[in-house]
């Protein structure tokens, strides 16, 4: 138990670190982060219909990207336009700090993914799966390259099923064993 409970910490660790840090990254890093960014559609603080619910995506620093649930806030009563924000309480504070380049966090009550990459010598493209105060477990890893985005769509819409349908009493890794391909 407490080798599992280091390694969870330890994930942790460099999920953060890897979030935090800035990395020169290649044109394939870059391009990979505006596929799935167009595969999300929404970006938060976009303007969404009044009662859009769905997927949204933003970036955090330059190299990293968070997928979430998100829903509309109506921003201006007098002419009831709405905005993209995070799926919580306050979203819609969320969403007019992103709009002002503050660092937006995602909230721990609020399921997320995690895109970021490793810097090594090739970049490799990391997907982490977020809950709650719950360390960031890695499922899904692979080279930083064009070539693989089949498999990073298929890793992201894996981790967004996940989210929606998390069955209790199951972990990531044993739905991720019992559907149709393991990611790790």
């Amino acid at each position: 138990m407490f080798h599992f409970k280091l390694l969870e910490l330890e994930s942790e660790l460099m999920a953060r670190e890897l979030a935090e840090k800035q990395v020169d990254m290649s044109a394939d890093c870059q391009s990979l982060l505006v596929y799935v960014e167009a595969l999300i559609g929404i970006k938060l603080a976009d303007p969404v219909p009044k009662k859009w619910r769905g997927w949204l995506s933003y970036r955090r620093n330059k190299s990293s990207l968070v997928v979430s649930r998100g829903r509309a806030f109506k921003e201006d009563s007098i002419f009831g336009k709405t905005i993209a924000g995070l799926d919580i309480v306050n979203g819609l504070d969320q969403a007019n700090d992103y709009r002002r380049h503050f660092d937006v966090s995602p909230p721990p009550e609020l399921d997320h993914l995690l895109l970021n990459f490793a810097d090594t010598s090739p970049f490799r493209l990391q997907v982490w799966y977020g809950e709650n105060f719950a360390p960031y477990q890695l499922y899904f890893q692979t080279e930083a390259d064009l070539s693989y985005e089949k498999i990073l769509n298929d890793a992201v819409a894996e981790g967004c099923v996940w989210i929606l349908t998390k069955p209790k009493g199951q972990v990531l890794k044993d739905f991720l064993a019992n559907s149709s391909r393991a990611t790790t």
